[in-house]
């Protein structure tokens, strides 16, 4: 079941901590929401998310751009040795409040690149969401919170490590929005270590991006496979789409971790409209590809004479990897409302077979003008009338 990210409702701003982010955050930075309870390290204290804009800027023409949205976590940790009570209530001391940065970052352990991109106006959508994934709990995760716990003076572990998983303990982003619907950025964060903060990684896909599907409870647990669209061809709305899938990353998971790493893979991009396959293409390169991904559905698309033959030659292939077509074609508009025979050609690289075993195969369609035809009221129109393997 595909699921909307648009349909999310993320939780609400908390107003827990009541500290002035004039006197915490950089000047650097501008806050576009509040201190934002959150707690996905599983320990017994509350930390607090905030967002805000950095690397504003101005353009040629003179345009002030507020800049990307980042995102940081502040984790309220007591220090050994309290100090004294601050008379200003909105001004904790510093070490109260440690600052874990999620994006942008460049650290060792830690993503790149931001949660939203310029432009973006209000906060980004958020969740906290729990695994259930055997394949991803069974670690040294307890094991490694015992480690983990800070010691007083007298070597003693401050507090006590959590006998059971924590009710979340992993966070999504949504950041931007493309025109195909969708946001163009999903960053997910985790809890790594006290000296790395929380690990991360990200997908994005500037045609927009789509959970398919989750490990458990849609918006409540880790996404297992996302949907991401790549514009490719404006004049006939063509992208290219593709699958993230969900993985563990052993090899990049630091010694000591809370939890293994994570990180998404991509699958093929295969060619595809943007916004579904049109009644009527109008482009040579749509007429083909719209045959290609409906073959029953488009016949009428070809000419009768090759209703057999194309669909013989073709075979049974995979995917649509890529076209090749002429931007125009050669004669003028006078001829093309003449009875003169106009053809084109467009080129179509397919794959055949699975897994590992690929091949990609190049095949010409020719294709015929149609006239118009102001009696039938029809436009001018593409028919495929033969196709050879090149």
């Amino acid at each position: 079941m595909l699921v909307l990210l648009s349909g999310c409702t993320p939780p609400e701003p908390s107003a827990e901590l009541n500290i002035d982010l004039g006197m915490i955050l950089p000047e650097e930075w501008e806050a576009v929401s509040t201190w934002e309870s959150i707690n996905i390290d599983a320990d017994a204290e509350q930390e607090y998310l905030l967002f805000y804009r950095y690397d504003a800027s101005t353009t040629a023409d003179g345009e002030g751009i507020s800049g990307p949205i980042g995102a940081v976590i502040y984790d309220s940790q007591t220090p050994i040795g309290m100090p004294e009570e601050s008379e200003d209530s909105s001004r904790p001391p510093a070490p109260w409040l440690q600052p874990y940065a999620l994006l942008p970052n460049y650290w060792q352990g830690s993503g790149f690149g931001f949660v939203a991109p310029p432009r973006q106006t209000g906060r980004p959508e958020w969740r906290v969401v729990t695994r259930e994934d055997a394949r991803e709990t069974d670690n040294r995760y307890f094991e490694v919170l015992a480690e983990q716990m800070p010691a007083s003076a007298s070597g003693e572990a401050v507090g006590e490590a959590p006998d059971e998983l924590p009710a979340h303990d992993e966070l999504i982003v949504y950041g931007g929005h493309s025109p195909i619907g969708g946001p163009t950025y999903i960053s997910i964060f985790w809890w790594s270590t006290l000296s790395e903060g929380y690990g991360s990684t990200q997908i994005s896909a500037p045609g927009g991006l789509h959970v398919e599907n989750w490990d458990g409870a849609p918006n409540s647990s880790p996404m297992r496979t996302v949907r991401a669209r790549y514009p490719q061809y404006d004049r006939s709305l063509l992208c290219k789409e593709s699958r993230f899938e969900r993985h563990l990353d052993l090899n990049l998971t630091s010694e000591g971790a809370f939890r293994a790493a994570v990180y998404y893979e991509e699958g093929p991009r295969k060619l595809i409209f943007c916004y579904g396959i049109p009644q009527s293409p109008f482009y040579p390169e749509a007429v083909v590809l719209a045959y290609l991904l409906q073959p029953d559905r488009n016949e009428p698309l070809l000419i009768e004479e090759a209703r057999q033959t194309v669909p013989r030659t073709l075979g049974e292939f995979a995917w649509v990897d890529s076209l090749q077509y002429m931007a125009t074609i050669p004669t003028f508009a006078g001829q093309a409302a003449t009875s003169q025979r106009i053809t084109t050609t467009v080129w179509a690289s397919l794959i055949y077979g699975a897994g590992a075993e690929i091949e990609s195969r190049l095949y010409a369609f020719t294709l015929e003008h149609v006239p118009s035809d102001l009696s039938s009221r029809t436009t001018d129109q593409w028919r495929i009338i033969g196709v050879e393997r090149q």
